[in-house]
């Protein structure tokens, strides 16, 4: 539900900023509500910087401040008891356009998740998920409550109290003489108990942002980047299996499915990979949930994008670049019926010829060389087996 109010503000925001900017109808209610509120300021910002620029959200931030001068205008001039009548005035929040479309949007979801838990398999679900707690107040104040809602609400109550006591578990076991007792499940709560409290987090950041949020504390990332061809899925696999062979907690994710879609979105995925960054976010979040510590994930990210993916995963990641020859690429793939195939191999020897090794990669390696050997030196590179992650 937080990521559908997200999702719900996000739309509105590129919705204002693509057909709403000098409407006039708009513009006009935008005065008579004297603007935008504080945090939809930023975020308009944000949200026009990432599509295009920062025009659109000049021109709606300055009929914010135009409007909210007037406020300030008026209190100045003010003397007497009038003065506080107006500073109050001025103080006031702002009727702003994108928190009434947020709030409409949010109390049809909630009546919705409510209505719908009256099929067994939606209690079931709703009575495990893990609302936030604002959200799940808004789930206790929908009436009528129908009859399937106590055992949902027994569930969600029950959730609470576990998390209360994992919390206590993960600070008994924090004394130094104990740490090594601590449980993934119990440094997770932390986690959990900010995103009841504060909403669920967005793991994805903005060009402009940084990190959305703090690394997880034991958690660690590998990205494999490279051409298509290069064997980065093939190496991800080779990398997991020797990790869990080892008694390592290890997940491998292939980029490549997470953003593979055809919608009418309103930017390039793979540019800017919102999609793909949402879902890589929510499946470490899971995978770590239940003990992963290590992630090695697959696929060709843009330039400049690196710490989006940090951000996403909630710990530090290690981009290493897979070199592969052109001759290696043509073997590899000779052959193969896939015409889609084909012309990513064209494009491949392409950019092997512009960039052969991406210039957001912390280092290098010969992938040309079986797929073992390969392994075995990035393990030893990254030093997972042995201890903490050597120097590049």
């Amino acid at each position: 539900m937080c990521r559908e109010r997200r999702r719900t503000e996000g739309a509105y925001l590129e919705s204002i900023l693509s057909e709403s900017v000098n409407d006039v109808p708009f513009r006009r209610a935008l005065d008579e509500a004297r603007g935008f509120c504080a945090r939809h300021s930023r975020a308009l910002l944000d949200a026009d910087r990432a599509r295009a620029g920062s025009l659109g959200a000049s021109i709606l931030l300055r009929a914010t401040l135009v409007a909210r001068l007037r406020d300030v205008d008026a209190a100045t001039a003010a003397r007497g008891r009038s003065r506080a009548r107006r500073v109050a005035d001025a103080r006031r929040p702002p009727g702003c356009p994108a928190c009434a479309r947020v709030a409409t949007a949010d109390a049809r979801s909630v009546e919705t998740v409510v209505r719908l838990t009256t099929d067994d398999a939606w209690a079931e679900a709703a009575a495990a998920a893990p609302f936030c707690l604002a959200h799940l107040l808004a789930l206790m104040d929908v009436r009528p409550m129908p009859a399937s809602w106590p055992a949902v609400e027994a569930g969600q109550v029950a959730r609470l109290r576990m998390l209360s006591e994992r919390l206590d578990a993960f600070a008994h076991g924090s004394a130094h003489e104990r740490r090594h007792l601590q449980t993934a499940d119990e440094r997770a709560s932390v986690d959990e108990a900010a995103d009841l409290l504060a909403g669920n987090r967005e793991t994805v950041a903005s060009p402009e942002s940084g990190p959305a949020s703090p690394a997880t504390p034991g958690l660690a990332a590998v990205l494999l980047t490279g051409v298509f061809g290069s064997g980065k899925t093939t190496l991800a696999i080779e990398l997991v299996e020797r990790l869990s062979a080892a008694g390592v907690h290890a997940a491998a994710i292939d980029l490549d499915w997470l953003g593979w879609y055809e919608a009418p979105t309103g930017w390039d995925e793979h540019e800017d990979p919102r999609l793909t960054l949402e879902h890589l976010g929510f499946i470490a979040s899971r995978y770590a949930s239940v003990g992963v510590e290590r992630f090695v994930i697959a696929g060709t990210i843009a330039s400049g994008t690196r710490h989006r993916y940090a951000a996403a995963v909630r710990c530090p990641v290690t981009v290493v670049a897979l070199e592969v020859s052109a001759a290696a690429l043509r073997t590899r793939l000779r052959g193969d019926p896939n015409a889609s195939r084909a012309d990513d191999l064209a494009r491949a020897l392409e950019r092997l010829e512009v960039a052969p090794v991406a210039d957001d990669a912390d280092w290098s390696i010969d992938a040309d060389r079986p797929v073992g050997i390969t392994a075995s030196a990035v393990l030893q590179r990254l030093g997972w087996l042995t201890g903490d992650p050597a120097r590049p």
